[in-house]
C-alpha cells in the first residue's frame, strides 16, 4: 500500500476506536460528510459528532477482506468486513463497510461510510 492508502486505512481504524470522541469525528469527517448506517439512516456530520459523545469505542478491531482503492490522487476508497467490540455487548458487532475519503488541505477526511450488516459463513 502507499503512504496515502496506510494513512487512510489508519484513520478508518480510529472511526472505530475513538467511536467516542466528539473532537475526532469534528476533524476526521469531511463537512459535508455523510454516513448511512440502517436502521439509523442517513447521519450527516454535525449528527455524527453529537452521537459519537454518547457512542462507544470499538476494541479487537479486525478489517478482513481490506481492498483499498485510489480513485484519484485526492479519492481513496475502502471496502472490508470489520469486526469490533463494545462495552456491554454479547457479540461482537459484525459489517460490511464501504469508506471513501477525500484529501482537503493536505488532510484525509472522511466523505461518505455505508454499513451493512456482515455475517461470517457459519455464524449463526
Amino acid at each position: 500500500m502507499s503512504k496515502d492508502s496506510d494513512e487512510v486505512v489508519s484513520l478508518e481504524r480510529k472511526f472505530w476506536t475513538d467511536g467516542n470522541d466528539p473532537t475526532f469525528f469534528q476533524e476526521a469527517m469531511a463537512d459535508k460528510g455523510i454516513a448511512v448506517i440502517e436502521p439509523m439512516g442517513f447521519i450527516e456530520k454535525p449528527q455524527a459528532v453529537a452521537m459519537s459523545a454518547k457512542g462507544h469505542a470499538f476494541t479487537d478491531v479486525v478489517f478482513k477482506d481490506l481492498i483499498v482503492r485510489e480513485l484519484t490522487p485526492d479519492c481513496v476508497a475502502l471496502v472490508y468486513h470489520g469486526q469490533g467490540r463494545s462495552v456491554g455487548a454479547d457479540q461482537p458487532f459484525q459489517g460490511t463497510i464501504c469508506s471513501v475519503y477525500v484529501k482537503r488541505s493536505g488532510r484525509w477526511q472522511l466523505a461518505l461510510t455505508v454499513h451493512q450488516p456482515w455475517k461470517p459463513e457459519g455464524a449463526s
